[in-house]
């Protein structure tokens, strides 16, 4: 199913991203973990694209299986990172002649040693001008990223997220959140983008589990995601007790989870990491308590 289609017919979903295997070994506990979570009955999952393209192959391998061993309708991401429009154009046709529909387009992070994009000759040159591609080819549904603190490079949050709007009009039919940790943020962003675009978006908030948090510091120390006091006086002073923290950070996600929906947050995204264990706990917890289907 194209996911524009899913979003017409249902106004909350559920999913879940993964990421590409490194190894055989990988490649096992991936498996083990998709057939896992594919019994929640998630609405549609994604599988993330390395930086530099390097996971290229591994992120169509992932999502043809997940196609074809569990029907659940996948979505690939897709960045313009060290690819031709040419080499873009097979990789589309690709996908659409293995049953592919949905992608997430994304200009891409800098490949490993380099501090910022650069354009490759003959490629595109930023995510809107993928969503154009894609648009032209036709046959599938085109999501993109949205950042509710702001792109680290953007001169301003509502610069980014006036260029959200654009791929929105361009052709998106929805966006997935960088993972973020304050409700408000997002709040922020749906009014700024329903008033430029003159409806409500379809934003679904990225959500990262919190089971450890010297993992959390570090991913937002990568990103740029702001760790808000409350949660950091809550979670910090229990950082070494695995235990103690990892029953914190799952009771405060799972808040965190609760208010986005109520607030009218139309499904959530979950970064399942390749295991099946957090990921199925916040799923179950919000189903259990009425919050998601």
């Amino acid at each position: 199913m194209r996911l524009c289609d899913l979003f017409a017919a249902k106004a909350r979903t559920l999913s879940f991203e993964f990421f590409p295997p490194k190894n055989e070994r990988a490649w096992y506990t991936l498996e083990d973990t998709i057939e896992q979570l594919a019994q929640l009955g998630p609405d549609f999952v994604s599988v993330t694209y390395g930086a530099g393209g390097g996971t290229r192959a591994k992120t169509r391998e992932v999502v043809e299986h997940i196609h074809e061993r569990t029907g659940i309708p996948a979505m690939a991401h897709l960045t313009c990172v060290n690819a031709t429009r040419a080499e873009l154009l097979a990789l589309l046709g690709e996908y659409a002649a293995a049953g592919i529909g949905n992608l997430l387009a994304l200009r891409g992070d800098p490949p490993k040693g380099e501090k910022r994009f650069t354009p490759t000759d003959g490629g595109c040159e930023h995510a809107v001008d993928l969503i154009d591609l894609i648009r032209a080819h036709g046959g599938f549904s085109t999501l993109c990223a949205a950042f509710p603190e702001r792109h680290p490079e953007a001169t301003s949050r509502e610069a980014d997220w006036e260029h959200l709007a654009t791929k929105l009009r361009r052709g998106a039919c929805g966006a997935i959140t960088q993972c973020f940790f304050d409700a408000q943020a997002y709040a922020d962003l749906l009014a700024h983008l329903t008033r430029s675009l003159g409806r409500i978006p379809r934003i679904i908030p990225g959500i990262l589990p919190i089971t450890d948090w010297h993992a959390v510091e570090r991913f937002c120390e990568r990103c740029g995601a702001h760790v808000p006091e409350s949660l950091r006086a809550q979670l910090a002073p229990l950082a070494d007790d695995k235990v103690a923290v990892r029953k914190a950070g799952m009771a405060w996600t799972i808040a965190f989870c609760q208010s986005l929906l109520r607030a009218g947050a139309p499904g959530l995204h979950i970064y399942a990491l390749n295991r099946s264990t957090a990921a199925a706990e916040l799923a179950t917890a919000l189903r259990q308590s009425g919050n998601i289907d």
